[in-house]
């Protein structure tokens, strides 16, 4: 389970810190430069997946893949840490697993730890690394600032809040679009569509785990109830992003829904550092996924979705795939079989 990091007194102010030390590298003009690596490490999962053929599992071979590489590579993990923290993120949202993912998260503090040092220890080259890690350490700490020793925590949580949640919804979002047909056949045919499919999948298409914890910085009235400053509440976005005052037909997926003023990344001072970068990964998603003909959710036996019901975030497991391939074609169209 995930653990809090602060309380009452202190949120605000460690907030700051993170965010003055953290925003610099998630602006929206350095995500930019992200898309083609983004691009070409998902055109190798497409490419794998087209030559192995269908049936293909979205969450194994082409969510979580690129979701982990392209968070590991913006921080700047090491390859030998990258499949640890892809165990400690399972293990930090699975009901019954605290202190795995507490152990897990102590070797993880440790190997950062590490890598940070060897970076400042070594001539190391920001022309050629432009990771979160290879900034944080050789950057001159100003008294608003991480301290040395907090640097590595918030690099985790980083990880934890830019993997698992993106991947779930690349996931989810696939399984909203083939449940409906008519409107991934339009998202096919006119790649215009992808950014306002991207919107309408961060506000609706939410495996579970859409809630943030807050504390009340004063006394809030709200309807019948009293918040007092100091209490501990727990915000909905999925009851939010599904308010008819705010959207028409609120509870209809439509990748041509415009406004779309939902607040799956928060808003205000809070608003997730990260929605840029979340932006990029899922279209690049949708529109590589388009690349699959006659894509559908696999119908036979033993292939239905697998609902993670052991996470506390929700989502899938297992969403198997299947498309018409190009041996397919001919006997579509009435010849002979090749």
């Amino acid at each position: 389970m995930m653990e809090a990091t602060g309380g009452h007194e202190d949120e605000a102010a460690n907030h700051h810190r993170r965010r003055h030390t953290l925003s610099r590298y998630f602006s929206s003009r350095r995500t930019a430069r992200l898309r083609p690596s983004t691009e070409a490490r998902f055109d190798d999962l497409v490419r794998s997946c087209l030559a192995a053929g269908p049936p293909m599992d979205v969450c194994a071979d082409l969510a979580y893949p690129l979701a982990a590489g392209v968070i590991c590579d913006v921080l700047g993990i090491p390859e030998d840490l990258r499949g640890a923290m892809t165990e400690w993120s399972d293990a930090a949202r699975e009901h019954g697993k605290a202190q795995e993912a507490a152990r897990l998260r102590r070797r993880l503090r440790d190997g950062v730890d590490s890598a940070l040092r060897r970076i400042r220890a070594q001539q190391h080259d920001r022309s050629s690394d432009d990771s979160l890690l290879a900034g944080l350490a050789l950057a001159r700490s100003g008294p608003e600032d991480l301290r040395d020793d907090e640097l590595a925590d918030a690099v985790l949580d980083v990880f934890l809040a830019g993997f698992d949640t993106v991947a779930a919804r690349m996931v989810y979002g696939t399984f909203f679009l083939l449940a409906r047909p008519v409107q991934w056949r339009a998202l096919c045919e006119d790649a215009s569509l992808v950014p306002g499919a991207v919107e309408e999948i961060l506000r609706l298409a939410v495996p579970g785990g859409g809630w943030i914890p807050r504390y009340a910085q004063a006394d809030i009235a709200v309807r019948e109830a009293s918040i007092r400053a100091g209490d501990l509440i727990v915000l909905s976005f999925q009851s939010a992003n599904r308010d008819e005052a705010v959207f028409d037909d609120a509870s209809a997926f439509d990748i041509r829904r415009d406004p779309n003023p939902h607040i799956a990344f928060g808003h205000g001072k809070y608003y997730c550092l990260g929605a840029a970068l979340a932006r990029l990964e899922l279209s690049v998603f949708l529109t590589g996924l388009t690349r699959f003909s006659r894509l559908r959710v696999a119908a036979g036996p033993g292939e239905e979705p697998e609902v993670a019901h052991q996470k506390v975030t929700g989502g899938l497991n297992r969403l198997l795939v299947t498309w018409q391939t190009t041996a397919e074609e001919p006997r579509r169209r009435g010849a002979p079989p090749p």
